[in-house]
């Protein structure tokens, strides 16, 4: 371990720390939010939104496990969960069509704003709607990409890939990453488009799982997934989540979080074995970790956990 420095998922909640939820300038004002109670906390609640803790009071009574879905209201201090069947009225006048639009949103656990739906609504009715083309629309929006039909048809394109094509690409890609101007196959090019557009932040999102990952293959039939994820508040920092699942090592998750010139490490086998075996690695791994330009802020080695639980707010280090 790199002395008293811990990572993210060390931090305590409690009081001294609310400061530190995340803002409630990351929900727009007037958004439909799902999310679930946590704690009751004096007048208000510690309720959990897009996988964040935040503090907000209810226009209703709430018990602790609840689920809800509500307006976002961020004009009260602290902001006020809507929750009554007439504050959620204004979605009910929303066509079937739109209300898909809502759901798969709320599915992605992303605020949602009428405005939102009827851009994405308008975009659909272009191109022609369909479940792929909005989930396509989605995972640009949540990256605050371009909303072009570019895009989407080369997002398309890469899901309609089949294993075997996307190692064929991976290998051309490879070869050719030394001098680019031989990269002469076109759907070669497409691919990495395709990957230049998976590999952008996803902007404040606390559930990457819900988002398309970077799929790379590696020796034999194994292969690592990857999630980008950014953050504004409370400190700039990008976030990058692997799974890699081997033979004998079976499932392991791995992040890291990189904020200014520094940058943090967990790794999290499901094996007990395995977790073993890595601690007694760390002190070497720690070793050549320091040795890159980035300054190593901390090495972990933690349980693996729920995928709904993938929060996290920049270091956090003990004095």
């Amino acid at each position: 371990m790199t002395g008293n420095v811990q990572g993210p998922e060390f931090a305590k909640f409690n009081a001294q720390e609310l400061s530190a939820i995340r803002p409630s300038s990351a929900i727009p004002n007037g958004s439909l939010v799902k999310g679930l109670v946590l704690e009751k906390r004096g007048d208000g609640y510690i309720v959990e939104i897009q996988g964040q803790r935040m503090y907000a009071a209810s226009s209703l009574d709430l018990e602790v496990g609840e689920r809800f879905v509500g307006i976002w209201d961020s004009t009260h201090i602290p902001p006020l969960l809507k929750i009554k069947q007439d504050e959620t009225a204004l979605h009910q006048k929303l066509t079937d069509f739109e209300r898909s639009i809502l759901q798969a949103l709320l599915d992605r656990q992303l605020p949602v704003t009428e405005g939102l739906i009827k851009a994405l609504s308008s975009l659909l009715m272009k191109m022609a709607s369909s479940d792929d083309n909005l989930s396509v629309l989605i995972e640009l929006y949540a990256r605050g990409l371009p909303l072009d039909e570019a895009n989407v048809k080369t997002l398309l394109w890469y899901l309609g890939l089949a294993d075997v094509e996307i190692r064929k690409y991976e290998k051309h890609i490879k070869d050719t990453l030394k001098n680019p101007e031989e990269m002469k196959d076109s759907e070669a090019t497409e691919y990495l488009k395709s990957l230049l557009l998976l590999a952008r932040p996803l902007k404040n999102v606390i559930y990457p799982y819900n988002f398309l990952p970077l799929l790379f293959h590696l020796d034999g039939d194994k292969s690592v997934k990857i999630w980008i994820s950014s953050q504004e508040e409370p400190k700039k920092a990008v976030k990058l989540l692997f799974h890699f699942e081997g033979h004998n090592i079976g499932l392991v998750e791995g992040e890291l979080v990189f904020a200014d010139d520094a940058y943090g490490v967990t790794l999290r086998p499901k094996s007990d074995v395995v977790k073993e075996l890595i601690s007694k690695e760390l002190p070497h791994l720690e070793r050549a970790l320091k040795s890159l330009s980035l300054q190593l802020i901390y090495l972990n080695l933690g349980p693996m956990k729920e995928i709904r639980n993938v929060a996290y707010q920049g270091f956090e280090a003990e004095a």
